[in-house]
């Protein structure tokens, strides 16, 4: 069984009609999953990072275990934590305060409208890709930096909380958790398609896309790191602080770890299909070429779609996924991702 390394568990107490949840864990998408320890032969297999975890038994916590409901292959299991936090507060749609606005963010995630994806019945390749377009493409803008109204930085706060630390952000290459309140001095925004790959700026459009914006570790953004490469495998390990994170770095590509690589790649779905070079927007597009930056030189193009394919599969949706893609929908830009409410969209226009 897979393990990792930190484990940021959630323990929240809400009924809600709308929802029909009542006690659960959700599991941060860097939980680590343990076989129960002597209970028999149950254990818990294939729940995903980001996963919502109904309790059992009140949520009975018998050596540091908190016995839960397997979702996938519906049977008891225990799941190890260090670290719980316990918040009780209004039900989605009450005004939130400091303290329930993360619980109101992780409540109900993956709801679809109804109707947002009517017309892309039996649709492939580039009618697919253009029924899409034409759904998302209306969506509201934020300012980058403003001090006066709803900025991306406030977005990022909302939408990338940390699980276990309301106060602080979950950076995306490396999974470190920052300060919040710091932004400007200690994280980053980071454009997951470079800015210099379609020669966008900060005021519209990809510039501002949160579907794609997310808090970095500045040491991870740097020219040694990620910068503006492409994405695709092998290369160095990446060290920060003496220690690796699971990403490893070229001259022209960068490869995350594992647990965000699925994430990474419906973020660059999106916005190939998103950005058709229309009303002065550029007109972005993912190709098989690991060194786009080189080889067409300020092109609004990145790599490797090939790698974020399989990528794609190896990690499927999560709930962390669904979740953001729900706040950014509801609370902010009023469009969505499909690539995260409708994976097999991927394959229907991305056949080979």
């Amino acid at each position: 069984m897979k393990k990792y390394s930190t484990i940021l568990c959630l323990v929240i107490f809400l009924t809600s009609s709308y929802f029909s949840y009542s006690q659960y864990l959700v599991v941060s998408k860097a939980a680590t999953i343990k076989e129960q320890p002597d209970v028999g032969s149950g254990i818990i297999e294939r729940v995903a990072r980001g996963d919502t975890l109904p309790l059992l038994e009140q949520g009975q916590q018998t050596n540091g275990y908190y016995h839960v409901k397997c979702i996938s292959v519906n049977q008891p299991g225990w799941i190890y934590r260090t670290l719980v936090r316990r918040y009780e507060g209004p039900i989605p749609g009450s005004q939130p305060d400091d303290q329930t606005a993360v619980v109101n963010s992780l409540v109900g995630v993956g709801k679809i409208p109804a109707g947002y994806y009517t017309g892309t019945e039996n649709l492939e390749g580039q009618d697919l890709e253009r029924k899409l377009y034409e759904i998302i493409r209306n969506q509201v803008e934020f300012e980058y930096t403003s001090d006066d109204t709803t900025d991306v930085w406030d977005i990022l706060k909302d939408t990338d909380r940390d699980p276990a630390d309301p106060d602080h952000v979950i950076c995306i290459y490396s999974g470190i958790s920052m300060d919040a309140a710091s932004e400007k001095n200690t994280w980053q925004r980071e454009h997951v398609w470079s800015q210099s790959h379609g020669q966008f700026g900060r005021k519209e459009g990809p510039g501002v896309d949160v579907h794609h914006l997310r808090p970095v570790h500045p040491k991870f953004n740097g020219s040694n790191a990620k910068s503006n490469k492409d994405f695709d495998e092998g290369g160095k390990a990446f060290k920060y602080d003496g220690r690796e994170y699971g990403c490893y770095v070229t001259d022209s590509t960068w490869e995350p770890r594992d647990e965000v690589k699925g994430d990474i790649a419906r973020m660059m779905f999106y916005m190939d299909v998103r950005y058709e070079g229309e009303n002065g927007e550029p007109d972005l597009e993912l190709i098989n070429n690991s060194n786009t930056s080189k080889n067409y030189k300020n092109q609004p193009v990145y790599g490797n779609l090939r790698t974020l394919l399989k990528w794609h599969e190896a990690d499927p949706v999560d709930n962390w996924e669904r979740n953001r893609n729900d706040l950014i929908y509801s609370k902010y830009q009023k469009n969505r991702n499909p690539f995260i409410d409708h994976p097999e969209f991927v394959k229907k226009i991305w056949p080979n």
